[in-house]
């Protein structure tokens, strides 16, 4: 079937940049500060995101801990809830045995 397919292939993607604008003296400069040690890139806090620092940082970590304590909170509120749904019912259930005791001995036995 040369050249006919029923399936449409995607073209290899390509990524491009082109810097908006390049000043290649600026670059010289800094260049030439980081050889002489006078700009540290590293320590430069400037405020912008930089790729892994909420890694670094334990933020991901402090995040999970922050998760897991909720679903702990969250856990022990349900057991809470079960423990008092099954003390009441039970009270319920000896209320209901104690007043009508003779009539359920009564059905079950004879």
């Amino acid at each position: 079937m040369g050249g006919i397919s029923f399936f449409k292939l995607p073209k290899h993607r390509v990524f491009e940049y082109r810097p908006l604008y390049y000043d290649p003296e600026k670059e010289q400069r800094e260049q030439r500060r980081r050889e002489l040690g006078l700009a540290d890139d590293d320590n430069n806090d400037d405020g912008k995101y930089k790729a892994g620092q909420f890694i670094r940082s334990g933020a991901m970590r402090a995040r999970h801990d922050q998760f897991a304590q909720k679903m702990e909170a969250q856990k022990r509120r349900s057991q809470f809830i079960l423990i008092a749904l099954i003390i009441g019912l039970s009270v319920v259930a000896y209320y209901m045995m104690r007043d009508y005791w003779d009539e359920f001995v009564h059905v079950i036995f004879k």
